[in-house]
C-alpha cells in the first residue's frame, strides 16, 4: 500500500512537473522548405488565401505563384500574370485582385483562379491593396517613390476605377484598416503615419515620433487597441501605440529593414520579419503597454515578407539564393545576382 501510495505520489509530482515545463525554448521552428523553378531576380508580396489553405506567391517576372501549404506542393502559377506584384482578396465576391507592376489589375475568379480581365490603372507600379468591407470598395497604393503617390479606389462589382487621391508621399507602406471605417498609412520618407477615412480620404489624424524616423510595417491589436509600428533608421524600434489618440505606450529596438509584422492575438506576442539579419524575432505582450523580447529565430537573408496564419499560428516567408558581387573601388554595392530554381517557401511553427 505505502508503495503503491509512493508510486502516486511520484506520478502526480511527475504529471505537475510535466504541467509547468516551459514552452518550447527554440520559440518557433522551421517546419518546412519547399523550392520552386523560375529564374526571376526579385518578388513582391504573398498572402494567404482567407478560403483555403492556399499561399499566393507575386514573383513579378515568374507570375502569380499559388501554393498549398497543408501538401506543401505548387498548385499552379496563373496565366499571363508576370508582373504580379501583390494581390487583394475580397470573397463576398470570389474574387482576387492581382497588383502589376506595369501598372495594370488583373480580375480573377477565386475558386477557379482563372483570370478574368486585365484593366489598366496607371503608368505606375501598383503596391498594395486593401479591401475595405465597410465601402464595398478597394484602395489601391501606386508609386515610384518619385515626390508623389495616388490612392486609386477600385469598385470590385463595377470593376473599375472610381476616384484617385494624389498625396504629396514619396512612398507608401501597405494600410492597415482600423475597422472602423478608417485606415492608416505610413509615410516611410516623411516619417509620419497617419489615419484616413475611407469613405472621404480626409487626414483624421497626423502623427510623428522622435525615434521613428521611417515608419513602415504596421499590425494592430483590436482588443486592447493598440498599433504597432516598425520603425527603419540607424536605430530601428518597434512602437506601441494608442490607436484611438496615437499616445506613445512603449518602445523596443528592433532588427533592421523590417517590412512584415504580425500580431499573434492567441499567443499575445509579434512577430517581426528582417531580411536584412535574416531572422524573425517574437516580442511576448505582457499587458496593453508592456513588452518583452523574447528572442529571433534564424530565417535566411531576402526573406523579408511574411504572411502569417493566427490560427495555425504559422509563419511564411519566401526568398531565394544569390550572389552578393563585390563593388570596385569607389562604386557603390551592386545588386544581388540571385539563382534560379532556388525560390523558397519556407514554413515556420511554434
Amino acid at each position: 500500500m505505502k508503495a503503491l501510495s509512493l508510486l502516486c505520489l511520484t506520478l502526480s509530482l511527475c504529471g505537475a512537473a510535466l504541467a509547468a515545463a516551459p514552452a518550447d525554448e527554440r520559440l518557433y521552428h522551421r517546419e518546412h522548405t519547399a523550392q520552386l523553378p523560375g529564374s526571376g531576380d526579385s518578388w513582391g508580396f504573398i498572402a494567404l488565401d482567407p478560403t483555403r489553405p492556399y499561399l499566393f506567391l507575386a514573383r513579378r517576372d515568374n507570375g502569380l505563384s499559388v501554393f498549398d501549404v497543408d501538401k506543401q506542393r505548387p498548385v499552379r502559377t496563373l496565366e499571363d500574370s508576370a508582373g504580379a506584384n501583390g494581390v487583394v482578396f475580397v470573397p463576398e465576391l470570389d474574387r482576387v485582385l492581382v497588383l502589376n507592376t506595369d501598372g495594370s489589375l488583373t480580375v480573377v475568379e477565386l475558386s477557379t483562379l482563372k483570370p478574368l480581365t486585365r484593366i489598366a490603372v496607371t503608368r505606375s507600379n501598383l503596391n498594395s491593396a486593401v479591401y475595405e468591407p465597410r465601402t464595398g470598395q478597394v484602395i489601391i497604393v501606386s508609386g515610384r517613390r518619385a515626390d508623389r503617390s495616388t490612392l486609386f479606389v477600385f469598385d470590385p462589382k463595377a470593376q473599375r476605377i472610381t476616384a484617385a487621391h494624389e498625396l504629396a508621399v514619396k512612398k507608401i507602406d501597405p494600410l492597415l484598416l482600423k475597422g472602423d471605417g478608417s485606415f492608416f498609412l505610413p509615410m516611410r520618407d516623411e516619417g509620419t503615419l497617419a489615419r484616413l477615412s475611407s469613405s472621404s480620404f480626409k487626414v483624421l489624424d497626423r502623427w510623428q515620433y522622435p525615434d521613428c524616423p521611417r515608419p513602415s510595417a504596421l499590425a494592430q491589436d483590436e482588443q486592447r487597441a493598440r498599433l504597432f509600428v516598425a520603425c527603419r533608421g540607424e536605430r530601428p524600434m518597434l512602437l506601441v501605440l494608442d490607436r484611438d489618440n496615437g499616445a506613445l505606450k512603449a518602445s523596443l529596438p528592433i532588427t533592421r529593414d523590417v517590412n512584415a509584422l504580425a500580431y499573434d492575438p492567441q499567443a499575445r506576442r509579434l512577430l517581426i520579419a528582417s531580411g536584412v539579419d535574416a531572422n524573425l524575432s517574437l516580442i511576448a505582450q505582457l499587458d496593453a503597454d508592456h513588452y518583452q523580447a523574447l528572442g529571433t529565430v534564424s530565417t535566411q537573408p531576402m526573406a523579408y515578407n511574411m504572411a502569417f496564419d493566427p490560427r495555425s499560428q504559422r509563419a511564411y516567408l519566401a526568398a531565394m539564393d544569390f550572389t552578393q558581387p563585390a563593388p570596385a573601388p569607389g562604386e557603390p554595392k551592386p545588386d544581388p545576382l540571385f539563382h534560379a530554381n532556388t525560390f523558397k517557401v519556407i514554413t515556420l511553427a511554434p
